[in-house]
């Protein structure tokens, strides 16, 4: 059953409910775009992100520690655009 589907604007998918019926209800779904760049989608039974998280950052090879300091980075940066931002052309 071919169907044409249309992304929004704000790149997001609406499936049709005969589609949605067909794949059993799922509340979430795991997308995986594969090689000839078609999508896959497949019904999850749950979503899990204290797992799914560390397996995809181990997979693109990126450790607890790299994530850490990536963290601290960004805090940084944000409390020295905050700083920043305080400040008056005249002071």
């Amino acid at each position: 059953m071919p169907t044409v589907l249309k992304l929004s604007r704000q790149r997001q998918l609406t499936l049709n409910r005969a589609i949605v019926a067909a794949m059993g209800n799922p509340r979430f779904l795991e997308a995986r775009l594969n090689p000839d760049r078609s999508l896959t989608l497949i019904p999850a039974d749950r979503l899990d992100l204290r797992e799914e998280v560390p397996k995809v950052y181990r997979e693109a090879g990126i450790t607890k520690d790299v994530l850490i300091e990536a963290l601290r980075i960004v805090q940084r940066r944000e409390k020295a655009r905050a700083a920043g931002a305080g400040r008056t052309e005249d002071g």
